[in-house]
């Protein structure tokens, strides 16, 4: 198969899962692309695609933003990212992944075999998500989990929870695109390439968003959870191999 047929293919089932839970495109993305070309090609590649697909959605759930909920999560990272940096010099990384991975993934298997939990209605709650976002993306680049476990306990609308949700990573989007630039990683290929991905990932996100249409607030939720378990493993199995 040609790289530019994995490409196509990569980005369309990305945006999909992205158009379907609101998150999930570099989960995709990431350990595809990786696989056939370098990581330093391929990060500033998913994070041009990242970028597209939250301005995308951001903009086609713009109606149910909420500016005082997303600016507090924001407000909560920009406080968390020093101690992210802090983090990647003095917190063994294997350490730091494998608590995350099990963390998540034991949230997520109680979630959906146990009762169901309290909704965190205290800000408090926002600038915890928020600065611990901070923290995994001035360490590692991995700022939505923490996120995306707090979009799930507030039982959001399916609209509400993917506008928060990409509201926040827009802005995280933003910097991991302008610190590849700054560091002279998006090169002519790298922008070729995105060129030749842009229908896909339009497509993906279009087919995603209809069917999502269909999920009720059950399903959906589910499938939020689902894909948390994915995450929080594949953080498991990174810090294991750590």
């Amino acid at each position: 198969m040609s790289l530019t047929l994995i490409l196509i293919l990569t980005a369309f089932l990305g945006a999909f899962v992205q158009g379907v839970a609101g998150f999930g495109f570099a989960l995709i993305a990431m350990p595809v692309l990786a696989g056939v070309m370098s990581i330093y090609v391929a990060a500033p590649l998913v994070a041009l695609a990242t970028l597209t697909n939250n301005t995308v959605l951001g903009l086609y759930y713009r109606r149910s933003f909420d500016p005082a909920i997303v600016g507090q999560l924001l407000i909560g990272s920009v406080l968390g990212i020093p101690f992210g940096f802090w983090a990647l010099e003095h917190v063994p990384t294997a350490w730091m992944l494998m608590a995350l991975g099990a963390m998540i993934v034991a949230y997520g298997l109680y979630s959906l075999v146990g009762p169901n939990l309290p909704v965190l209605r205290s800000p408090s709650w926002r600038y915890g998500a928020g600065f611990a976002a901070g923290v995994l993306m001035g360490s590692y680049n991995l700022p939505g989990p923490p996120v995306v476990l707090y979009g799930n306990t507030q039982r959001w609308t399916q609209a509400m929870f993917k506008s928060n949700l990409t509201s926040f990573f827009w802005v995280n989007a933003v910097i991991v695109v302008l610190g590849h630039g700054l560091q002279n990683r998006i090169s002519a290929a790298t922008f070729q390439q995105f060129l030749i991905i842009v229908p896909s990932l339009f497509l993906g996100l279009v087919f995603g968003t209809f069917l999502s249409k269909f999920f009720n607030p059950v399903w959906f939720r589910r499938v939020v959870l689902g894909l948390l378990i994915v995450i929080g493993t594949r953080l498991f199995v990174l810090g294991v191999q750590s």
